[in-house]
């Protein structure tokens, strides 16, 4: 099955199974958002996503997010908002009294932005005035999750970022999420509406739908501004978007102002539909019985071949002239039984396939027949159609064409081909030309018309830009805060181990050093900058303890537990000691862990000169019992200056 063909059953499985139709988009548009879908859910084909969507009951919402780009703003394009409210408004409300309603449709709102952009600009418009009028604001769309976000009115508040701040402060409450004031929301109703298929609303005197007709090919284009029309009042108004250029051959609206896409009603279609609709009204009221009869003899007289009307009991009802006429019939037939008038005696076959229709149950027969009269002769092709009801058979139809003139009728034609021949050569050269003038035009027509299309594409493209800008930012937000967290946790690891009283070295999956604390600087007196970045086989150790120290290391890292070497001799320099050596592992295994190695200095070992390390604890208690620590002399002194002071 080739693409379309596939691209275009699964659309038909939307609109027939799901109740979700898109036929009337833009297929360029509608395949990109289509793939885009079908990409996060790992489809490659139309025909695999065709079963998940009737698998999975959830994925035709989830398709209609992605199909539906909710790229939308408060007051978009303040300019145009400007010209609403500077121009559109005090001519809407110019004629209005205290006490009449204002109605508005906002169609396709999305979240509602736009709607509540319009409800605050009225209601600044207006003023203190606001009361005495009963503004209604109706708000729809076809996607109910971005419905429930309109309802709520709950905003962050960098979605209010291009807003006055005067506006802002008036008409929303709340510091990170700004909330819609109740004056404003009350103004505004949300529903369910599908532009497209179901029923406008109407008689509102302001219709706003912005950037939606981009999405739709020409002939729904055409299609939803027809129902934008009848939604209107006389003398509406109606704010499109920037990127939609389609009523420039439309006589439905009168550009206000074009650069922003506001038109008005074209009133005198208005005043046309209202002249049909009184003089139908009329008709009406002749009464409808009489009304057919006249419908039934008009149709009559107007038809080219003759008709007769048979009852049950193929008596004539009704006949026209020009069966009069065909069948050659100087007097009328009517209410005569059909065997009883010429017609029986000029085409007997007639006769026969009326018992017949009736004994076999044949509905409908075509034959044809020679009618003689005034010595001229006919070819008759005459139709038989049986008129059952709910009893049977009812009656029939007899009409019939004089064919006659069909051989003379061929040889005109066979002669006005020759003609056309001749004049076809003659006409050539100046075909040859126009066809040149017509190319040029219609090229330049679909030169116009691409770049119509490509800047619907391009601003359809923007929009998804946009959209996909703003889940990066919120992206980026989230992944600086990760960032700083992890920062905040390194410092403390790095200063954690800094502070440790033991020698601490830090080895990575490869055996280099990545970490060496002061403590270590001073046991083995060497600083972190010559050491880190360089393996273990660079550690200033005795040579059979390195080695020891590479193969632990390398244990610890794959096995994941910590190793001690106890009572290890350790040699740097000029000096020797010993010391409990700690290998725990960081990490785990798949990621390639690091191992640190602390050197904890065994208390009282002996150094390189016979020495044995000091005991601090020990050394603080016996100078205490003994009374010559610094502490001890401040406190007799201070005993022995109270004494003297008391005397």
């Amino acid at each position: 099955m080739t693409e379309p063909s596939t691209f275009t059953g699964l659309l038909d499985v939307l609109c027939n199974e799901m109740d979700l139709d898109l036929r009337g988009y833009k297929h360029t548009t509608l395949q990109r958002r289509l793939r885009k879908r079908m990409q996060q859910v790992g489809v490659e084909e139309f025909d695999e996503y065709r079963e998940r969507l009737r698998n999975d009951p959830h994925e035709r919402n989830r398709l209609l997010e992605t199909v539906l780009i909710n790229v939308t703003e408060f007051f978009r394009e303040p300019q145009a908002w400007e010209v609403i409210r500077q121009d559109v408004l005090p001519a809407l409300f110019r004629k209005k009294r205290a006490g009449e309603s204002f109605r508005v449709w906002v169609a396709a709102c999305s979240t509602g932005e736009e709607a509540y952009s319009l409800a605050i600009l009225v209601a600044d418009f207006l003023g203190p005035r606001l009361p005495e009028f009963d503004i209604k604001i109706y708000a729809t769309d076809v996607d109910d999750d971005a419905l429930n976000v309109a309802r709520r009115g709950e905003y962050p508040v960098d979605r209010l970022r291009r807003m006055h701040p005067d506006l802002r402060a008036r008409y929303f409450q709340g510091e990170t999420i700004m909330r819609v004031s109740r004056e404003i929301r009350k103004m505004v109703i949300f529903g369910k509406n599908d532009l497209v298929h179901d029923a406008p609303i109407s008689h509102v005197e302001m219709v706003v739908c912005r950037n939606v007709l981009i999405y739709f090919d020409s002939l729904t284009q055409k299609h939803v501004l027809d129902r934008l029309h009848y939604a209107l009042d006389e003398g509406g108004v109606l704010f499109l978007g920037k990127s939609e250029s389609k009523l420039s051959e439309s006589r439905l609206f009168i550009p206000i102002h074009s650069r922003w896409r506001i038109f008005r009603r074209n009133g005198a279609l208005t005043h046309l539909a209202s002249e049909t609709a009184v003089t139908a009204n009329n008709d009406r009221n002749t009464g409808e019985a009489a009304l057919l009869r006249l419908y039934q003899k008009v149709i009559l007289d107007v038809l080219d071949p003759g008709v007769f009307i048979l009852d049950a009991r193929d008596v004539v009802i009704g006949e026209n002239e020009s069966a009069r006429k065909l069948w050659g019939l100087t007097n009328s037939v009517l209410h005569q039984e059909v065997s009883a008038t010429p017609l029986a005696s000029r085409c007997p076959e007639l006769i026969t396939q009326l018992e017949r229709s009736k004994s076999q149950g044949h509905t409908h027969v075509r034959f044809e027949c020679e009618v003689a009269f005034e010595d001229e002769k006919h070819v008759v092709e005459v139709t038989l159609r049986t008129i059952v009801g709910s009893e049977g058979r009812i009656g029939a139809i007899v009409y019939a064409d004089d064919i006659s003139h069909r051989p003379r009728l061929q040889q005109t034609v066979e002669q006005l081909e020759a003609t056309g021949e001749e004049l076809q050569s003659a006409n050539e050269e100046l075909e040859t030309t126009n066809e040149e003038l017509q190319s040029t035009n219609e090229e330049l027509e679909t030169t116009n018309e691409e770049l119509q299309s490509t800047n619907e594409e391009l601003e359809t493209t923007n929009e998804e830009l946009q959209s996909l800008n703003e889940e990066l930012e919120n992206m980026y937000e989230e992944l600086e805060h990760r960032t700083r967290e992890l920062d905040v946790l390194n410092s403390r690891y790095s200063n954690t181990l800094e502070q440790m009283p033991w020698a601490v070295a830090l080895i990575d999956p490869g055996g280099k050093i990545q970490f060496w604390n002061s403590s270590a600087t001073r046991l083995f007196n060497m600083p972190a900058s010559a050491i880190v970045g360089m393996t273990l086989a660079h550690l200033p150790v005795e040579g059979t303890l390195r080695n020891m120290l590479i193969r632990k290391s390398k244990t610890v890292s794959v096995s994941q537990r910590p190793v001690t070497l106890k009572r290890q001799k350790v040699t740097t320099g000029t000096r020797s000691f010993e010391a409990q050596i700690h290998l725990s592992a960081v990490g785990n295994e798949q990621s390639g862990g690091s191992v640190l190695i602390t050197f904890e200095r065994a208390e009282g070992a002996a150094s390189a000169d016979g020495k044995k390390a000091s005991a601090p604890k020990k050394a603080v208690k016996k100078s205490a019992k003994k009374g010559s620590s610094p502490a001890s002399k401040l406190k007799k002194k201070a005993i022995k200056k109270n004494g003297e002071s008391r005397r």
